[in-house]
């Protein structure tokens, strides 16, 4: 659950400043050490709060793939939809949603089998 919330925020984060690529270049070349640290972590440290450091160190992992798809989003279209009288939620709902559905649906199972995993 940690990972969701997480990515879920960083997306926001990500698309409220327009700094998606920056996130996107730094979580590619941190998703295979925090992988790996994060399924080794129970081995290396026995704490209470081990799942929830495990659920931050599969951040880079989750938000890999939503990061790039939101990388490829022109930033006219929501420039022009405004232009053309649609709201912010307009813009989500018809140009954003449509692009994130599969990445995130994807992103979200694969949290929930680490979860389980663990």
């Amino acid at each position: 659950m940690t990972s969701m919330f997480l990515m879920f925020v960083l997306l926001m984060l990500a698309f409220a400043t327009h700094a998606g690529r920056i996130f996107y270049i730094s979580f590619f070349m941190l998703f295979i050490p925090t992988t790996v640290l994060g399924i080794f972590l129970p081995v290396v440290l026995n704490a209470p709060y081990t799942p929830f450091l495990q659920g931050a160190l599969s951040l880079p992992l989750l938000a890999l793939w939503p990061l790039a798809k939101l990388e490829t989003l022109p930033e006219a279209w929501s420039a022009t939809a405004r232009e053309l009288g649609a709201n912010r939620s307009t813009c989500l709902q018809l140009i954003i949603w449509p692009l994130l559905k599969k990445p995130l649906i994807a992103s979200c199972f694969l949290s929930l089998f680490f979860g389980i995993a663990q």
